[in-house]
């Protein structure tokens, strides 16, 4: 905690005021100089004369920083030691509220904690730490023995690697949605699959993400007779939300029609699993599967919890 902002402050001992020595976190009775180097850097008086007790009212044994602009494939020591930290006091961070740390690859995490903090680390989160969302799974094509395409798996929010305080308690922690799976395709009646013509699929939606779109799946082309519909591709996630799945292409006669795709996942969640085209002497191909949903956390036995907060997605 910070000494007092007036008044008497100590030196060391428990004499009236706040002690400079218990907020270095020493003895109160050891032997303490006001030139020692921790002393000095309390003060934020490198050289000369230190004025007692000015120069110490209201000063921390800490470096506290905000992160007031969104980040993109942050870590939080590197945004530390570039805002000022020395690198050895006690470092507390801020994530001001509506700021998003986020990812703009699924193999990165939006937010890495890692390396040395000699006396501690304590991160506020207010915004919001997130992964990156995987894309949408394209339709099947016609004429095809192939299924529609899975969706691509979302993204690690925030990876730990070093021991940190976190305080989430208005802040959230969710890990990218999965991507939709494309919808499979349905051939010509009394043909096989891989002749004649048939119905496409239609594309997985991408799934919710933080400031870098996931994209939507594109929908199966190929060889059609009649149709009353054109598959279409599916719709990219963003941070308001996944995207949807794409309608599949469709016969005059509404009992042949190719899969939709599947809709992407929301924060933490897989997405959803494209439609098969629709019965027609099995000659019909499945949807792809959903992709899995990216972790909130990895690394969570590193985290002393003040409050948990919201969090989505899986936390090892």
């Amino acid at each position: 905690m910070a000494l007092n902002s007036s008044g008497p402050i100590s030196l060391a001992g428990s004499t009236t005021g706040q002690s400079i020595a218990v907020e270095l976190g020493l003895s109160a009775t050891g032997t303490i100089s006001l030139n020692d180097a921790a002393v000095r850097t309390l003060a934020e008086v490198p050289s000369g004369a230190i004025i007692m007790p000015t120069n110490f009212y209201g000063k921390a044994n800490e470096y506290a920083f905000s992160i007031s602009t969104n980040q993109v494939n942050a870590n939080l020591r590197s945004l530390a030691v570039s805002a000022g930290w020395n690198q050895s006091t006690k470092l507390v961070a801020t994530i001001n509220g509506g700021v998003y740390v986020y990812s703009n690859s699924t193999g990165t995490p939006g937010l890495t904690i890692n390396g040395s903090f000699p006396n501690g680390v304590t991160l506020i989160n207010n915004g919001y730490i997130l992964g990156m969302g995987g894309n949408g799974g394209n339709g099947a094509s016609t004429p095809s023995t192939s299924s529609g395409d899975g969706g691509s798996s979302g993204g690690l929010a925030l990876l730990v690697q070093s021991a940190v305080t976190i305080n989430n308690a208005s802040g959230t922690i969710g890990g990218g949605g999965g991507g939709g799976g494309g919808g499979g395709q349905i051939g010509e009646g009394g043909k096989t699959c891989a002749s004649g013509y048939g119905w496409a699929g239609g594309g997985g939606g991408g799934g919710q993400t933080g400031l870098s779109n996931t994209s939507g799946g594109g929908a199966g082309g190929g060889t059609f007779g009649q149709r009353s519909r054109t598959p279409a591709n599916g719709s990219g996630g963003d941070v308001n939300g996944a995207g949807g799945g794409g309608i599949g292409g469709a016969a005059p006669n509404a009992g042949f029609f190719g899969g939709a795709g599947g809709s992407g996942g929301s924060w933490g969640s897989s997405g959803s699993t494209g439609q098969a085209g629709s019965a027609n002497n099995g000659c019909r191909t499945s949807g792809g599967g959903g992709g899995s949903a990216g972790g909130a956390i990895s690394g969570n036995s590193n985290i002393t919890y003040i409050s948990t907060g919201t969090r989505l997605g899986g936390i090892s």
